[in-house]
């Protein structure tokens, strides 16, 4: 079987490939496996043994020549099955295909993707996906309703497979690693975190909003926004001027794993204030790294953070604030989040996906199989 790779150097999307394509050779190791990677994403997935091939074409994601090329390589390595653990599928399929559809954030979402054309472009070729795919995995229910409702798709051919969480983002104890890690970054007080991309949909704005509230109602301490912002950095600066909580703001940039367990496990709180997730990676690291999480309850957060974290309407500053606040500053809250997190982040491992991802896979083959039997 096949694994499309090609995005696997993506955050996000890149770590669900790399995780996932690792527990798949773990527990199959008698399949041949080739793995389709970027140039120089050649060492990329570890363990691979000698069932595994990799090779690394120049062809560039979205374009008409992946088209062509795709259903060649798939031909001439007699693959009789292509996983995609992102939505792109050749339109030419000379073999059972799966695809994993994460979310329709950009049906969902203009912003996250302006071009109109982009958007003409991206339901097209999901709406063909969801139509012609053997089988589609998606993360949550919510995604799984969201992309019945939004593409059409029929429910009966889409299977919801939870991911897991990286063994690397686990609480982290030591002291002077911590204090080495948090001084890098310049974090000298507690401090709530918030880990991601900007996105008008991350709603940082209404992080910075409650924060400021927080402060004015007797907190103390410092927010941390973790990640690459780009352009959003210099808007969510004057906002945090205008707000005149300039100096209680961290931006970090791009954050290494290491470092990111380091900030998970050191924070006083884990905020997620998105209007949008399709599963909601961070509020499930943060509990496996023992963070109190305070979490908006919009699309699929309640779901995956079940009963252990504590929920706030993150577009009304002062119910949010009034959030933050209690995780801060009730030991018994804060313990009491912290055990539930700890076994909510239990249900989610990659042993686990993996099972599921390989038995979707069997009825994938089988599937065919009987169609071809039938034509």
């Amino acid at each position: 079987m096949a694994f499309d790779l090609r995005r696997i150097k993506n955050p996000g999307i890149g770590r669900y490939m790399k995780c996932l394509v690792e527990a798949v050779l773990v527990q199959a190791p008698e399949n041949e496996y080739l793995l389709i990677l970027p140039p120089g994403g050649e060492d990329l997935i570890q363990g691979c043994g000698p069932e595994v091939t990799t090779i690394s074409p120049e062809i560039k994601y979205y374009s008409v020549r992946e088209q062509i090329e795709l259903p060649a390589i798939l031909r001439r390595n007699k693959v009789d099955l292509l996983h995609s653990p992102h939505f792109m599928l050749p339109l030419v399929r000379p073999c059972p295909m799966v695809a994993t559809i994460h979310d329709v954030i950009y049906l969902a979402c203009k912003d996250d993707l302006p071009s109109r054309a982009g958007r003409f472009y991206y339901r097209g070729m999901m709406g063909a996906t969801v139509r012609t795919a053997t089988r589609i995995i998606t993360d949550s229910e919510f995604s799984k309703r969201d992309i019945v409702s939004r593409l059409r798709a029929d429910p009966a051919s889409i299977e919801v497979i939870y991911p897991g969480v990286d063994s690397r983002l686990r609480r982290v104890s030591d002291r002077v690693r911590i204090e080495n890690t948090l001084s890098a970054y310049g974090i000298t007080d507690d401090y709530v975190l918030y880990a991601g991309i900007h996105k008008l949909r991350k709603n940082h704005a209404g992080l910075l909003r409650a924060f400021q509230r927080f402060l004015a109602t007797g907190g103390a301490g410092q927010v941390v926004l973790a990640g690459p912002m780009n352009d959003g950095e210099a808007v969510l600066r004057r906002l945090a001027a205008d707000l005149g909580i300039a100096g209680k703001v961290i931006f970090t940039g791009f954050v290494k794993d290491a470092d990111l367990a380091v900030l998970y496990s050191a924070a006083k709180v884990y905020a997620c204030p998105s209007l949008y997730e399709g599963f909601g990676f961070t509020i499930v690291e943060a509990m496996a790294c023992g963070t109190p999480v305070v979490s908006s309850a919009a699309t699929s957060l309640r779901e995956v953070g079940g009963d252990a974290a504590l929920y706030a309407d993150s577009e009304q500053p002062e119910e949010f604030a009034r959030a933050l606040s209690r995780a801060f500053y009730d030991p018994a809250l804060r313990r009491d989040l912290v055990e539930k997190g700890y076994r909510n982040a239990a249900r989610f491992t990659w042993s686990r996906t993996a099972t599921h991802t390989l038995r979707v896979y069997q009825d994938a083959v089988q599937d065919h199989c009987a169609k071809t039997a039938r034509a």
